[in-house]
């Protein structure tokens, strides 16, 4: 892949014996107003570039398509974002702008498979980016998966808020994944119809297989929410029963505690008439009465398993 200036490319577009790829990593103000004036994108493509948050979505202009993806990247150890990718495909040419880094595009291999693609055309060009794109979910979700069965296992044992807090980072992450994959199958189908003159029949197949990838991800995606949900699920029944042992537990004590007050009550009362107040031994006997009851409740309990 030659690197050549912008101002060498002008009598370059338009021509059929030549590929050009331009990738454009947060453009300037001087290379929207080249994608514009040269490569003739429409203003409604350049504001798109510019404002970006586009839903997946592929559109026909006069002599190009503009196609919007979504990337998967990582913001931190649980929590994973879309990355807006945007594509445009004419007759020897394809521009891509993104804003930052793309996972799949910053391989030590990426450049070479741009030059082998370089030579089979532009549309073949554009299905070795989407593939590189796509191809870089899979270890993302694989890493996800992991870190849910492990976060999975710890809710089984022990509960902590951060864990809790991861678990509802992984579901946030899992609703843009989803809200970024789905629209995104829809694209690539119809890629695959010959709806487009720029695609060559003989590879809408390639761009097949970035759809079946799409697929098999949506799957896994659909996986890891039932996991998820399942995980949950276990967390708040899992609550739920430390919550019933506690209050048998409590509930026991308090009635334990309840027959003690109930007796000293009645002999803390000072009727002159109550015989048992002038009885020798009445401190003993309510005493006695009050640690025979509760002992005997206590064993009861206990062997109800509610002590």
């Amino acid at each position: 892949m030659e690197n050549i200036s912008l101002d060498e490319t002008r009598g370059l577009l338009g021509r059929t014996d030549c590929t050009l790829w331009f990738d454009f990593d947060s453009p300037t103000e001087a290379e929207l107003a080249f994608l514009e004036k040269e490569v003739k994108l429409h203003h409604l493509t350049l504001e798109d570039l510019v404002k970006q948050n586009q839903r997946p979505k592929i559109e026909a202009f006069e002599g190009y398509v503009y196609i919007a993806i979504h990337a998967l990247v990582r913001k931190n150890h649980w929590e994973i974002e879309p990355a807006e990718v945007d594509l445009m495909l004419g007759s020897n040419w394809v521009v891509m702008v993104r804003y930052g880094a793309i996972p799949g595009l910053v391989e030590a291999h990426f450049n070479e498979r741009i030059d082998n693609a370089i030579a089979r055309g532009a549309d073949f060009l554009l299905y070795t980016v989407v593939d590189l794109v796509v191809d870089g979910y899979f270890p993302l979700l694989d890493d996800m998966e992991e870190e849910i069965d492990l976060l999975e296992d710890r809710l089984l044992e022990q509960t902590d808020l951060e864990d809790m807090n991861r678990l509802f980072s992984f579901k946030r992450s899992l609703v843009h994944v989803r809200r970024a994959v789905g629209p995104q199958r829809e694209v690539f189908n119809q890629l695959t119809r010959h709806d487009s003159p720029l695609v060559r029949p003989e590879h809408t197949v390639y761009f097949r297989d970035v759809y079946d990838h799409l697929l098999r991800i949506s799957d896994e995606l659909d996986s890891l929410r039932d996991i998820l949900s399942g995980a949950l699920e276990v967390h708040l029944s899992s609550i739920s029963n430390q919550l019933n042992v506690t209050m048998k537990r409590l509930t026991a004590w308090g009635t334990i505690f309840v027959i003690v007050t109930a007796i000293a009550g009645i002999y803390g009362m000072n009727f002159e008439s109550m015989p048992e107040l002038k009885w020798r031994y009445g401190y003993a006997f309510a005493l006695s009465l009050m640690v025979v009851i509760s002992a005997g409740l206590y064993f009861y309990f206990k062997k109800k398993d509610y002590l």
